[in-house]
C-alpha cells in the first residue's frame, strides 16, 4: 500500500512541476492537459479497455486523463491479458497500424523502486513479463509502454510523448476485469 501512495505522490508531483521537457525521441509539440483532452476513446474493446489515440501525452498525463474518466492506464497481469491487448490492436486497430508500431503507454512503472515493476493501475507487482531483450533497459526510463504490433514491453523515459492504453476500473473492493 505505500508503494501506491508513494507513486501516487510522485504522480502528482510530477504532474505539477511539469519542467522536464520530452526527449528527443519523442514528439516536440507540447503536450495537452487532461482538462484540455476530450476523452473520446479511438476503440473500445469488450467494456474492458480503450485506446486512446486522440493526443500523444507523457505517462503521468495518460494515467491522469485516464484517470478523469473512469479509467486507469492498463495492466497486463497475464499472458492472457497480453493476448486480449493484442487481439484489441488487431482486430480493432488494422486501420491504424502505423499508429501501433510505437510504444502505447500502460500502468507499468519503476518509479517508486528502481528496478522493481508494478502495475500502477493496480499496485501489483509484475508476475508477467513481455520485455523486448526479455528485460527493460534501465537506462532508457521508468515508464512502460507496449508496442501495438509486436506486443513487447518497453521502458521509456516517462516524459516521452505516446499514445496510451485505458482500462476501465471496477467498483471500490472489486478486481480490475479478467
Amino acid at each position: 500500500m505505500k508503494v501506491v501512495i508513494l507513486i501516487a505522490l510522485l504522480v502528482v508531483g510530477a504532474w505539477a512541476s511539469s519542467t522536464e521537457e520530452p526527449s528527443e525521441s519523442s514528439e516536440s509539440s507540447t503536450p495537452a492537459s487532461p482538462s484540455q483532452i476530450a476523452f473520446s476513446p479511438f476503440l473500445i474493446y469488450d467494456d474492458r479497455f480503450a485506446l486512446g489515440t486522440f493526443a500523444k501525452v507523457n505517462w503521468f498525463q495518460a494515467q491522469a486523463t485516464c484517470a478523469a474518466n473512469g479509467y486507469t492506464l492498463a495492466s497486463i497481469n497475464s499472458e492472457y491479458d497480453q493476448q486480449r491487448i493484442r487481439n484489441f490492436f488487431y482486430t480493432r486497430g488494422h486501420s491504424q497500424l502505423h499508429l501501433l508500431n510505437q510504444p502505447i503507454w500502460t500502468s507499468g512503472t519503476d518509479l517508486a523502486d528502481t528496478n522493481n515493476w508494478v502495475w500502477f493501475g493496480n499496485g501489483r507487482s509484475f508476475t508477467y513479463r513481455n520485455f523486448q531483450n526479455d528485460s527493460p533497459t534501465y537506462s532508457n526510463g521508468s515508464c512502460l509502454g507496449v508496442n501495438g504490433i509486436t506486443s513487447l514491453w518497453l521502458n521509456e523515459n516517462c516524459s516521452n510523448l505516446h499514445y496510451f492504453l485505458c482500462e476501465r476500473r471496477c467498483a471500490e473492493g472489486g478486481d480490475y476485469y479478467r
